[in-house]
């Protein structure tokens, strides 16, 4: 008898791939650190045995409701993260469960923040790092394009719905996971390889190419790519800028088609936004094009990587990087953020409500792609960009409180929701978490998460949270009332006695 459940299923899948990834760590990294490499190796054949089994006995339903498919997307990043932990706790990769926490959720929401050094860090754990990037990388992306718009045939969701376009590279579900994960993993051994004709060894252009690749922007060294030449730097830039773009981009380019390129206003804007921030961050003498370009592209792609320390390029430059790292990706992408297309329509609107105020009888039209938005999907996006500004607040005095300073709280607030890493402050411009005290470090996991889980699936699992407790607490409230009527009860009955 098979169990029809989306959460299982999903969670079942992505513990495959997770495990697949573990046991492929351990074997490469057979020769360096044996221990290591055998205990990833026993933890990935153990759950690749497991996740195979039980995928034979679980399905998931044809037509999931929307509040399953949320909770269900919560429970599988919190799943992912608990493993990871474990992982790194229980082989020693981490000495403390906290910090082993914070490393999981780092990797697996593609925030470029780490506690790992490749000098002192194993090559099995360094490229398990680099796996739990490229995992959630690929979960966000098949969420994106495929569970929302197609299982749950959402149009009304700005960020996951599609249009024509999500028709043409997701037909339907089976065909979506298998076009995705060819282009991405497809777009991943190209970066691998450019790498590897740059100048980089064998373990290096692996672990930055999945770092590419995700936006994970992980590369295992203190100074991220500052200590690379300048051909990784070309190629760490190009990649950023297609995984930025999204998997519609290299869907188009795959297929030779170059209208839709030409004709998309969110690609068009994505490019804009690249070059106003590579200029004004320009303008500075002592910062040259190359570099400016390179952090311009990092942030909006919400990698996180960086070569050279911005942080001390003054404040003019801090906010356009800041307001970079708030826009984000295009959707479609592995990286975080608002989302290019969302800030478009945001701005689209805001411009119509101020025209409509000098003309109440104006009709306005908002339309992305040649679609025109209806006023209940706009007031969805508004609601959507409300929730995502109180997070980054929340998160900001969440960091305050945790004894962060107010320009890295802010800083590490946004960061964190945006799934870069890097920021102003105390996290510094290379993602190093040393300098931040240990209830610092915890509170960036649920910003990280939060980003990396977006608003909907968000608000979900803490409603069905929130739910599960009013009923624990209606079922504790009518055990006591019943045991009061019980107490009550026998001592009417000693009384009489």
């Amino acid at each position: 008898m098979r169990i029809v459940s989306w959460a299982l299923a999903s969670l079942i899948d992505a513990g495959l791939a997770v495990g697949v990834a573990t046991l492929l760590c351990g074997l490469a990294g057979i020769g360096d650190d044996n221990a290591d490499a055998f205990a990833f190796g026993v933890v990935g054949a153990a759950c690749t045995a497991l996740t195979a089994v039980a995928r034979r006995r679980v399905a998931p339903p044809a037509r999931p409701t929307a509040g399953r498919v949320f909770a269900g997307i919560g429970l599988l990043w919190t799943v992912l993260v608990l493993f990871g932990a474990a992982v790194y706790a229980g082989t020693g990769s981490l000495g403390r469960l906290d910090d082993a926490l914070v490393e999981s959720a780092a990797g697996f929401s593609t925030s470029a923040v780490t506690l790992l050094d490749a000098a002192e860090a194993s090559r099995t754990v360094v490229l398990f790092r680099s796996a739990t990037g490229w995992v959630g990388g690929l979960i966000a992306i098949l969420i994106a394009v495929v569970t929302m718009p197609v299982v749950l045939r959402s149009t009304a969701l700005i960020g996951y719905t599609t249009g024509r376009r999500g028709q043409d590279l997701v037909p339907n579900a089976s065909t979506g996971i298998r076009r995705v994960l060819i282009l991405y993993s497809g777009f991943t051994a190209a970066c691998v390889a450019a790498y590897l004709l740059s100048g980089l060894g064998p373990t290096d252009a692996l672990v930055v190419g999945l770092g590419t690749a995700s936006t994970g922007g992980f590369t295992g060294r203190v100074d991220s790519l500052a200590g690379y030449g300048g051909g990784t730097h070309a190629v760490a830039a190009v990649g950023m800028l297609v995984a930025g773009a999204g998997i519609f981009v290299i869907w188009w380019i795959v297929r030779g088609r170059v209208s839709p390129l030409w004709r998309s206003q969110e690609l068009r804007v994505f490019v804009l936004l690249l070059a106003v921030a590579t200029a004004a961050i320009a303008i500075h003498r002592d910062i040259g094009w190359g570099e400016a370009g390179f952090m311009a592209v990092s942030m909006m792609s919400t990698t996180g990587f960086a070569v050279a320390d911005w942080t001390g390029w003054g404040e003019s430059a801090a906010v356009v990087l800041l307001v970079a790292a708030g826009i984000g990706t295009m959707l479609g992408s592995p990286g975080g953020g608002m989302k290019v297309m969302r800030a478009r329509l945001l701005m689209g609107s805001a411009g119509g409500e101020l025209r409509r105020q000098l003309d109440p009888y104006a009709l306005i039209l908002v339309r992305r792609d040649g679609e025109t938005l209806t006023r209940r999907t706009l007031d969805r996006l508004g609601g959507h960009q409300v929730a995502f500004v109180v997070l980054v607040g929340s998160g900001a005095m969440l960091l305050g409180i945790s004894g962060v300073s107010l320009l890295g709280s802010v800083w590490g607030a946004v960061s964190a929701v945006s799934t870069v890493g890097p920021a102003m402050g105390e996290i510094g411009a290379y993602g190093r978490l040393e300098g931040l005290g240990r209830p610092g470090r915890l509170a960036l996991v649920p910003l990280m998460m939060g980003g990396r889980m977006s608003i909907p699936p968000l608000l979900a699992g803490v409603g069905l949270v929130l739910r599960w407790y009013r009923v624990a607490v209606r079922q504790s409230r009518f055990q006591s009332r019943l045991a009061d009527r019980r107490h009550a009860r026998s001592e009417s009955g000693n009384d009489d006695g």
